[in-house]
């Protein structure tokens, strides 16, 4: 996200308002997706406000952001909660997954130099099953989400990439559970690594196929354990 160093120093102007909203927002997604702000969590407008040492407005549409996008419920007279998923929605939102990423990772395919990929068959090398084998998960979750966004960005289909956007913050913490699981990152690096193959060689049927198996697994794995994770 850019924003000008001046405007959010004083925050003065339209411009500059809708970059602190933006930033406030971002920060706020992040806090729910990884669960900082667990399901049931209330959300009081002064309190947000002066946390973030920003007005009630911006907090205010923030809220209403965040409401939109299902994160949150807003109750009148008592401020808002951090929404709860239940299994049927959880559930849908893989296959929604499953259908619009193996999408994007056939478009991005057949869109990107073969060599785009070359930095991530690497990233997702040896290098990363070693830090996976040491219990460093949280770097392989960014690599995830870096290979997320640079498919999303070579599929070029904004469609799809607004319909993922509005998922993928109600996703990102079921997913972060199931790749905690004990032996879940190292199988899905395995599965990330042949798909990268095929990318780089130009199959763009085989790595989408590939995608939705990721994502099915994922499912998979979600209901073998979903007393622990849920």
């Amino acid at each position: 996200m850019s924003i000008d160093a001046a405007e959010r120093k004083t925050g003065k102007g339209r411009r500059g308002q809708k970059s602190r909203t933006e930033e406030v927002l971002l920060e706020m997604r992040t806090r729910i997706a990884e669960h900082d702000l667990p399901p049931g969590t209330r959300l009081q407008e002064l309190d947000l406000a002066h946390q973030f040492n920003t007005s009630r407005t911006v907090i205010r549409e923030v809220l209403g952001t965040l409401e939109q996008r299902g994160l949150i419920n807003r109750i009148p007279n008592r401020g808002a909660v951090v929404a709860r998923l239940d299994p049927k929605e959880i559930y849908e939102i893989f296959d929604i997954r499953e259908a619009l990423e193996g999408l994007c990772t056939r478009q991005a395919t057949m869109n990107a130099p073969p060599e785009t990929w070359d930095p991530y068959i690497e990233l997702f090398g040896p290098a990363m099953e070693k830090a996976i084998v040491e219990g460093e998960v949280e770097q392989y979750i960014a690599a995830l989400e870096e290979l997320r966004s640079e498919t999303i960005r070579w599929a070029d289909n904004t469609h799809a990439a607004n319909f993922l956007d509005l998922v993928l913050d109600k996703a990102r913490l079921i997913k972060r559970r199931v790749t905690l699981l004990h032996g879940r990152a190292e199988i899905g690096r395995e599965m990330h690594l042949e798909m990268l193959k095929h990318m780089r060689a130009g199959d763009a049927a085989g790595a989408e196929e590939i995608k939705k198996r990721i994502i099915s697994s994922a499912k998979e794995w979600l209901e073998r354990y979903r007393s622990f994770i849920m």
